[in-house]
């Protein structure tokens, strides 16, 4: 595959409006059946700036080989990405006084955005005298050069876990150790001596690779992500996109600006916050617009994939490219969203906000307020859910990370990650696991009774449970209409040996019997089954990633940050490890010989191991703990002895 398959520039002139000049190296399969191709390369408004930029998803059919704007199961699984640089200069010589021109890109590289700077240049040169050689040259520069990290276009991919526990690890010294330790850097990548890294590439310090695509007589540096998420747009794990904050700050601050209720949306009455409407829209399957008429489109699709980043929590969902992405539209597209039962779209025409037939929910970015369809409100009704816990404690972690602590932009994702998982995890219950829902899984065994999400209490099961029912059947649709992808279904996560346990269950259920009075939590059984669980490096990592995925108890178990300069520590992002460690402590010697055998079997993969020393190496507490139980050989009765528990 290319880097880029098509590049293609575009015109707008008064007297015949947007028209598509060049495309090279050959015509766009299926453009002459795509009328509104060039208008979604020049979008409205774009005579008030002088420069903007587009976005838009194409699908190739693979019956035919023609792209089409609607994802069908007829199209490859992957979209392909119309990058737009629209550039408008001023020119005596036309009627509006400048003259429009737009440069596309048609490439399936979700980090279409780093080759703006050679975009613009092409384009400028463009400009002079319409030389088409010099699309030609840019065609040829980019594609000449290998972005693959290895060498061994054969090269197994990363496993879905892998990713996740990966950018999830950010507050190690990963970054550091990455950068100068080569071999580490290989054995995480899964690089050998047989496939070993593209020569294009050289590494970054911020965990990104660069590549030097050669044009116009310059090298001009492409950054590449060294690991790459379903549904990402963009680098996940450092994204320096400086709109990101402000504009998760703006939907934070949103108000709902009408006053119809939605049973599936407003769960919380008039008083729901906006952004769990958003995020309720999308697991229901809704139609949701965002408009500015007063801003560029680029600052409109920069909040269309902000969205992307909080609904799939950075690969916990995936599918959303299949949900109907069209980062902008006009009026001229109407025909097309009728044809979608639920989208995510944006416009700058405000004649969308007074036609709420075409959409469920509107947020209007000008007014930063949040607008449900009257065409579907729900009857009034004097109940209204309590917010459940889960839904306070991702607000009050994202306002208190972003007004409070001022952390980086990867603790913020993670606290999205947490978020999508455990509302997930609510939705689907014990349908986590079931036979029923994956007849091919017959063949797994469960080790320990216990699936789904995990709540204190039978009270607060039936008050959440009923709180997000209706959202709970419109997801459980779209899961299995495979519109939507939960990654960490728990068939996906059983070892080599068929085996499986629900970590995330009883690791919260440990959690709420450490702090809570006693409970009937049988902590011999569960430590025991994690041991039998945790055989090889895909089980380890398994459990590693869910310690991450395990939400602190509330806001106020991060003021504890602030003796550290405002930034998180390690045990303040990984509760679920420290869960662990401070078994060592344990009364119970039986449980006490099963956390050390735990521990033993994370030391000997490189990457568990190498996160697990650095837990214990930053608490003094622990690290003292760990060696006198080394040194005492507490492990040394091997796990059969504990069975019986």
């Amino acid at each position: 595959m290319s880097n880029i398959e098509y590049i293609l520039t575009a015109e707008f002139h008064v007297d015949k409006g947007p028209s598509l000049i060049h495309q090279y190296p050959q015509v766009l399969p299926g453009s002459d059946k795509l009328p509104f191709l060039p208008e979604l390369m020049l979008p409205d408004q774009i005579h008030k700036r002088e420069e903007d930029f587009t976005l838009f998803l194409l699908y190739r059919n693979v019956a035919t080989g023609e792209f089409q704007y609607l994802y069908q199961k007829t199209c490859e699984p992957d979209p392909y990405f119309l990058y737009t640089i629209v550039i408008n200069q001023k020119d005596s010589s036309f009627k509006r006084g400048s003259s429009i021109k737009s440069l596309s890109i048609v490439t399936k590289l979700s980090y279409f955005k780093n080759f703006k700077p050679l975009l613009l240049i092409c384009l400028d040169k463009y400009f002079a005298n319409n030389d088409t050689l010099v699309l030609k040259e840019l065609y040829k520069s980019i594609n000449k050069k290998n972005f693959a990290i290895s060498s061994n276009s054969h090269l197994s991919s990363m496993s879905m876990v892998k990713k996740l526990l990966i950018t999830s690890i950010l507050d190690l010294p990963i970054n550091d150790k990455i950068y100068y330790d080569e071999q580490f850097r290989n054995r995480l990548l899964g690089i050998t001596q047989e496939n070993v890294l593209n020569s294009d590439l050289f590494i970054r310090k911020d965990l990104s690779f660069n590549s030097i695509v050669e044009f116009n007589n310059m090298n001009i540096p492409i950054k590449i992500p060294m690991i790459q998420l379903p549904d990402t747009i963009g680098d996940y794990l450092n994204p320096t996109d400086l709109n990101f904050r402000p504009n998760l700050i703006n939907i934070l601050q949103a108000k709902l600006g009408s006053t119809y209720l939605h049973d599936e949306l407003t769960i919380y009455g008039l008083s729901t916050p906006p952004i769990i409407i958003l995020i309720n829209a999308l697991l229901t399957g809704k139609r949701v617009m965002l408009m500015s008429y007063e801003n560029s489109s680029g600052f409109i699709i920069d909040h269309i994939l902000l969205i992307l980043k909080i609904i799939t929590g950075g690969g916990i969902l995936s599918g959303t490219f299949r949900y109907n992405l069209f980062p902008i539209v006009d009026v001229s597209k109407i025909d097309l969203l009728e044809q979608c039962d639920h989208y995510l779209a944006g416009t700058i025409n405000p004649f969308f906000k007074n036609n709420d037939k075409l959409w469920d929910v509107l947020y209007d970015l000008d007014a930063n307020e949040f607008h449900i369809s009257s065409q579907n409100a729900s009857p009034e009704s004097e109940f209204r859910n309590s917010i459940i816990s889960e839904d306070a404690k991702f607000l009050s972690n994202l306002q208190m990370s972003l007004f409070t602590y001022n952390d980086d932009l990867t603790t913020i994702q993670l606290i999205f990650r947490r978020h999508i998982n455990e509302i997930v995890r609510i939705l689907l219950s014990s349908k986590n696991f079931s036979s029923s829902m994956s007849p091919q899984h017959k063949n797994l065994t469960l080790l320990l009774d216990g699936i789904g999400y995990y709540w204190h209490s039978d009270t607060n099961k039936l008050l959440e449970v009923s709180c997000y029912q209706l959202v709970s059947k419109k997801f459980q649709d779209l899961l299995y209409d495979e519109v939507l992808s939960y990654n960490l279904l728990l068939p996906n996560l059983a070892n080599e040996l068929n085996l499986m346990i629900d970590l995330q269950y009883h690791l919260q259920s440990l959690n709420n019997a450490a702090s809570s009075a006693p409970s009937k939590v049988n902590e011999r059984s569960i430590w025991f089954n994690i041991l039998q669980y945790l055989i090889s490096g895909k089980s380890l990592e398994v459990f590693l990633l869910i310690t991450y995925l395990i939400p602190p108890s509330s806001s106020t178990s991060l003021q504890s940050s602030q003796i550290h300069g405002g930034n998180l520590t390690i045990f303040d992002k990984n509760k679920g490890i420290e869960l662990l460690l401070i078994n060592l402590f344990n009364k119970d010697d039986q449980i006490k010989n099963n956390i050390m055998l735990i521990l033993q079997e994370l030391q000997d993969n490189f990457l568990c191991g190498w996160c697990l020393n650095n837990f214990i190496r930053s608490n003094v507490i622990y690290e003292i703990a760990f060696a006198d139980l080394v040194e005492n050989d507490l492990a040394g009765p091997m796990l059969a002895t504990s069975a019986a528990s």
